[in-house]
Parts: C-alpha cells; sequence; structure tokens
C-alpha cells in the first residue's frame, strides 16, 4: 500500500498522501505498520519552520518501532508544498523535554525551512501530499495558522 489519508476531524477535510517508498524505504515502511490501526493525534502550525503542520505522533505507538532513532534518508532542510517529513527527537534534546519527539511535518507553503533555536535540523521526507490536494492543504494550513489546532486522524487507504 502506498497511500494514506489524513484527516482534519474538526474541519471534516481529508488529504492523500503517496509514499517516497523508492527515496526513503525504513521510514515509509515504518510509518506503513503504525497504521494498522488509525493514528489519533493533534496538528499545531509550527512555531520556526514557516508553513508546516506539526503533527506529533504519540509516544506510546512510536517508541518499540524503528521510528525510534530512525535511519536517516532522503534528508531535507528545504521541503516543498505538500512534502511530509519526519523527524525524530530523543529524550531531553528539545527544551530538556523527557520524552523523545516524533514530528510528523506537513508542508503546506513555499520558503519553510527546518532552521530551529538549535540550528539545522534534517528530516526524512518520505511521502508528499497528492498533487489534487495541494490547494486543500494550503486552505488547512491557513486554518490552523489563524485559529488554531486541529484534531487529525491518519489511517491507511483501504483502496
Amino acid at each position: 500500500m502506498n497511500t494514506f489519508t489524513i484527516t482534519f476531524l474538526d474541519s471534516d477535510v481529508s488529504l492523500k498522501a503517496r509514499l517516497l517508498n523508492e527515496k526513503a524505504p525504513s521510514t515509509s515502511a515504518a510509518f506503513m505498520r503504525l497504521l494498522g490501526n488509525p493514528i489519533y493525534t493533534t496538528g499545531r502550525h509550527a512555531m520556526y519552520t514557516g508553513k508546516e503542520i506539526s503533527i506529533q505522533l504519540p509516544v506510546d505507538v512510536c517508541k518499540d518501532t524503528s521510528l525510534h532513532d530512525p535511519a536517516k534518508e532522503n534528508l531535507t532542510c528545504f521541503p516543498q508544498p505538500g512534502d511530509i517529513l519526519f523527524t525524530f527527537m530523543p529524550e531531553y534534546a528539545w527544551g530538556g523535554i523527557p520524552t523523545p519527539i516524533y514530528d510528523f511535518g506537513l508542508f503546506y507553503g513555499k520558503d519553510a525551512r527546518t532552521f530551529f533555536p538549535a540550528g539545522w535540523i534534517p528530516g526524512n521526507l518520505f511521502a508528499r501530499v497528492v498533487e489534487e490536494d495541494l490547494v486543500e492543504l494550503e486552505e488547512i494550513g491557513k486554518v490552523i495558522h489563524m485559529k488554531g489546532q486541529q484534531k487529525i486522524m491518519i489511517s491507511q487507504n483501504l483502496k
């Protein structure tokens, strides 16, 4: 299965994304294994990276998988609209937070970059929102930027 769906439950918006299996095989496979059950979480507008919806994957779902300290694949610091990056931060690495961070970065606009107060942190570019959903992605990004976080479900496509 090469696709999955990101549903913004508060806005009734669904986006289809395609895995980049050939460029990020380990990340893509590990992420799809997580989707044996849908993942429910929250998306917030990122603070430092520009036009990004930052989605934290649940620690209990990720901690015993290969997404915990993943292979570095298809790294980028300059994501394009529709790009989905996975970035892992170990315990205490980000502001002294005692839990790991499993970040699913959904980029919705141009001029994004993965530059943080700690410097450049590249992410694994492992999926992209399909072309026909990019306008809707940009619109939901603007909604989150102006109105705040949204409940999100990430699930496998059944077809």
